[in-house]
C-alpha cells in the first residue's frame, strides 16, 4: 500500500537548539507536493499548538496549528474521558489551560497530571505528590521524557527523571498519554484518516517516536540529528531506516519507491 501520510517529531527532527535544522522546510513543502498528509507530533506539553507554529514560523518552517498535536492535549482528553473525575495538576501554566473546566482537588485527587515545571520541582512538591498517590491517585503524564535540549545550552532534565522517582516509590506505573503511547499514535492516524500501513513515523528519539511507532505497527525512520545517536539506541528497538537528517527524508521515500506514482 502506498505511503499516505508521515507523522513527524518536532524537537530534534524539525528544529533543535532553537535552530531549525537544515532541509526541513523544503521536506515539509516536497511532502505536500506528493499529497503526502503531514502531522506533527510532540511531547512539548509546556506550549498549545498556536505557540509551537509561531516557533516554527519564527524559524523558517511553516506548519498551521491544526496539524500539531501535543502530549497535553492528549492528557486532557484522557481526563475528561472519567465523569466528574478530579485532579490535581502540576504543569506549565500553558498546559493547565487545557484542564479548564475538570475539577481541582489537591488534597486527595482522581488523578495527577505532570508536566515539566522545571525548577519548581523539590522535595516539598515531590513528597506532596507522594502522598496523593499513596493514597489512591492515578498518575497521568503527558510524556516521560528524561532530558531535553534548552537552545544551546547542554542537556537540562525533563519531567520523566522525576516521574520514574516518583513511580518507584508509589508503586504504580504512571499512564502516558504522549510519545510512545499507542494512543497517541493512534489519535493522530484518526485525524489524517489512514491506516497504520499508510504511515510512517520520522523522529530522532528511540525510545519515544521509534518504540512508539515500533508498539503501534507503524514503520519508522531515525535522523540522527538531535538525540539520534547511534549510542542511544537501546537493543530491542530498531529503526526501520536511519537517515542523516529531515532532509533526505523525501529523496529516501522517492527511491525506496514509497511514493504514489
Amino acid at each position: 500500500m502506498a505511503l499516505k501520510a508521515l507523522l513527524i517529531d518536532i524537537d530534534g527532527t524539525l528544529v533543535f537548539r532553537g535552530e531549525a535544522i537544515t532541509g526541513a522546510n523544503r521536506a515539509l513543502r516536497e511532502a505536500a507536493e506528493a499529497g503526502l498528509a503531514v502531522r506533527l507530533l510532540t511531547n512539548i506539553s509546556a506550549k498549545l499548538p498556536h505557540h509551537i507554529a509561531s516557533g516554527l514560523h519564527a524559524c523558517g518552517i511553516e506548519m498551521a496549528e491544526e496539524c500539531i498535536q501535543t502530549a497535553g492535549m492528549a492528557c486532557s482528553a484522557y481526563i475528561r474521558r472519567t465523569p466528574d473525575a478530579s485532579c490535581h495538576l502540576l504543569v506549565p501554566d500553558a498546559m493547565a489551560a487545557l484542564f479548564e473546566g475538570i475539577r481541582r482537588d489537591d488534597a486527595k485527587p482522581d488523578f495527577v497530571i505532570i508536566g515539566d515545571v522545571a525548577e519548581r520541582f523539590d522535595y516539598e512538591l515531590l513528597n506532596g505528590v507522594f502522598r496523593m498517590l499513596a493514597g489512591g491517585a492515578q498518575l497521568v503524564v503527558p510524556h516521560r521524557n528524561l532530558y531535553w535540549f534548552d537552545g544551546a545550552g547542554p542537556p537540562r532534565l525533563d519531567a520523566g527523571a522525576f516521574i520514574l522517582g516518583l513511580e518507584a516509590a508509589a508503586g504504580q506505573a504512571a499512564i502516558v498519554t504522549g510519545k510512545p503511547s499507542a494512543v497517541f499514535f493512534q489519535a493522530a492516524l484518526d485525524a489524517l484518516e489512514v491506516s497504520a500501513d499508510e504511515a510512517l513515523v520520522v523522529g530522532d528519539d528511540m525510545l519515544t517516536d521509534i518504540a512508539g511507532a515500533d508498539a503501534s505497527g507503524l514503520a519508522s525512520v531515525l535522523v540522527r540529528t538531535g538525540k539520534g545517536e547511534p549510542a542511544r539506541a537501546p537493543d530491542a528497538i530498531t529503526a526501520g531506516t536511519e537517515l542523516q537528517s529531515i532532509g533526505d527524508l523525501m529523496p529516501y521515500l522517492h527511491s525506496a519507491g514509497l511514493l504514489a506514482r
